[in-house]
Parts: C-alpha cells; sequence; structure tokens
C-alpha cells in the first residue's frame, strides 16, 4: 500500500504520544459515521497500547450508530458538560478527527481551543486549519477519515493486531462516508476494506445496522421527501428541502435523514443533488454530484462549508424561501 504521509511526520506523531498520559479525541457537530468511526477506532487502538483516552463528541450521534459504540463510551458534551470539560482540563493531547477545524465543534471546539496541549489534526476535507494544531495528518486524496487514520496507526505501529471492534468502527466510516463506495473513491480504499474484512469487519452486518434500521417514522419521512424531490431541469439538478413543522410532523430524530441527499441522483439526467434540513438556527446543507461536476466549490463560497468533489456540506442563514434562488445562483457557477 501506498505510503501516505512520510515518516518524519510518524516520528513526531509517535514522539508527541511518548510525552502523553491523558488524550482527549474529538470531532464534529451532528456526527455522523465517520466521525464515530474515527473516534472509536483511534480510540480503543489506543487504550490497547495501553494510553488513557476520552472521546467526546459535542452533540449526540444518530441511534442508528450506536452498536459502534456499545458501553456508550463517548461522552456528548451537549448532554455530560462537566464531564467532558474535567477531561479536556486533565488532557496533555488533543486529537481532532474528521473535521478540519475546532470551529466545527461549535462551543466544544472553543474550549478545545484554549486548553494547553499538544493538538493532531487527522481530516480529509479541504482547508484544514493548519495554524491551529501541531501536528496534521490531511489529504483530500483519501475515502475518508477512517481510512486515514487507519493508515497512519499502520504506518506508526505496523505490527499492532487491529481487533474487531476496531475494524468495524473503522470500516463502518469508509462505506458511509464514501456513500456505499459510490464517491471519494481510490484503490488504496479497496485495499484497507480488505484488510479490514480480514480483521474480522463484515461488510454485511455492518449494512445491515447502519442501512436496514430504520423506524417507521424514518420511512415515513422517506416517503414525504421522495414525493417532494424539486427539480431544475436546466442544472441537470434536483433538491430536496425539509422545514422543521415536517420533521415536527414525522416525528424526526437525529439521524432519521440520512442518505436523502442522494434521492434525486437517480433521476434519469440528474447530475446535481442538494439537500436542506431546516435546523433551529440554521439550514443544513448537503450536496451531491455525479462524474466531473465539483460540488465543493458551491459548498465553500456559498453554503459556509466544504467538502469533496463530488460531497459536501454547509449551512445557510437565510430562510427557506430563499433556497431555490441561492441554489440556482450557485449551480449558475458549476453548470454550463
Amino acid at each position: 500500500m501506498r505510503d501516505l504521509f512520510p515518516q518524519d511526520l510518524i516520528k513526531r506523531w509517535d514522539d508527541a504520544l511518548k510525552r502523553s498520559e491523558r488524550i482527549v479525541l474529538s470531532t464534529h457537530m451532528n456526527p455522523d459515521g465517520d466521525a464515530v468511526g474515527s473516534l472509536m477506532g483511534l480510540g480503543l487502538f489506543l487504550r490497547q497500547l495501553g494510553f488513557r483516552v476520552s472521546m467526546v463528541c459535542p452533540s449526540p450521534y444518530p441511534g442508528f450508530l450506536k452498536f459502534l459504540d456499545p458501553d456508550r463510551e463517548i461522552l456528548v458534551f451537549s448532554r455530560n458538560r462537566e464531564e467532558v470539560i474535567q477531561k479536556i482540563t486533565e488532557a496533555d493531547t488533543i486529537i481532532a478527527v474528521d473535521v478540519s477545524s475546532f470551529s466545527r465543534m461549535e462551543e466544544l471546539g472553543e474550549i478545545l481551543e484554549d486548553k494547553k496541549a499538544f493538538r493532531v489534526l487527522m481530516d480529509h476535507h479541504i482547508d484544514p486549519d493548519s495554524e491551529g494544531f501541531d501536528l496534521v495528518f490531511s489529504t483530500t486524496k483519501i475515502s475518508s477519515s477512517c481510512e486515514l487514520v487507519y493508515r497512519v496507526l499502520k504506518l506508526w505501529r505496523p505490527e499492532s493486531v487491529i481487533l474487531k471492534e476496531q475494524a468495524v468502527a473503522f470500516l463502518t466510516g469508509i462505506i458511509t462516508d464514501t456513500n456505499q463506495f459510490a464517491n471519494s473513491v481510490y484503490p488504496e480504499t479497496f485495499n484497507v476494506t480488505s484488510e479490514l474484512t480480514a480483521c474480522g469487519a463484515n461488510t454485511e452486518d455492518i449494512f445491515d445496522k447502519v442501512y436496514r434500521n430504520f423506524s417507521y417514522n424514518r420511512m415515513r419521512l422517506m416517503g414525504y421527501a421522495l414525493q417532494n424531490i424539486r427539480l431544475l431541469p436546466q442544472y441537470n439538478a434536483g433538491y430536496i428541502v425539509l422545514t422543521r413543522d415536517v420533521l415536527e410532523e414525522f416525528g424526526y430524530r437525529n439521524g432519521d435523514t440520512e442518505g436523502f441527499v442522494n434521492f434525486p441522483l437517480a433521476i434519469t439526467g440528474i447530475s446535481v443533488s442538494a439537500f436542506f434540513l431546516q435546523r433551529e438556527d440554521h439550514i443544513k446543507v448537503s450536496l451531491r454530484s455525479k462524474g466531473k461536476i465539483a460540488v465543493n466549490g458551491i459548498a465553500k463560497d456559498f453554503f459556509n462549508g466544504g467538502g469533496h468533489y463530488n460531497a459536501s456540506a454547509g449551512k445557510m442563514e437565510d430562510a427557506v424561501d430563499k433556497i431555490e434562488e441561492l441554489l440556482k445562483k450557485a449551480l449558475g457557477t458549476i453548470i454550463a
């Protein structure tokens, strides 16, 4: 497998951990499969080596990812504020995974940023905040943060055994962040997948838990989303908007809209898809595309976000009735 990072970077990582007594791993708001997989995979691996590790996230992860954290070891800042702050106070090393900067963690990020500790970033998104960290493992030429973390660990400790629980966590992140190997996939991604399955991770079991484990309300919400796809034929695009009142009607729970952004791409002739989820103080934006249509640029320029060539995300502060106008303006910059 092609080395992803130079040995001098791995040595700096090794030197830093040799000096560490307490480590805090953290990730972004509304953690997804890649975020939770990175936390659990890396956290369990470091504990296996004898490190004292705490795993935290700013807000709860979706219920269908509970199988990655059966003992509820991930501390959620919004629920366990004082305990998380205590863990951060005691830490001498902070490792941020699947996040380009502390700002994506909101209040938790501010606390981490103020902490005097050695800071490590492990991420695969564009424009990492390299100045805010002492050590950075970051590249967009990789499927997911889970793959990145796994490959760093194999370069660092090639003789160490990856246990089944770690392999399941890493492979879950790869499967979910590539949209089931549909985008952001490289030859090394399949090599890593093969290695993780050899360590005991079962793709069928992961698919069953992630994609066949939804509530009845989630299925009803899916039906509503499918019936309300809006097309913009002049841009070969489609989009979905789910407002707060709709979410309330269908008993929305965190994670219920996983994968909805991909629905319009199943329509013949549609090459770009957008999904807008209204939250209390902003509208979450997810973007997907096919082929050589880059959406990370419009995510950054129009929706205060970023991401991968064919899969990006962001947010907007405008009202719901401004969505189509802004989306058309954005699409006009990438669709001839």
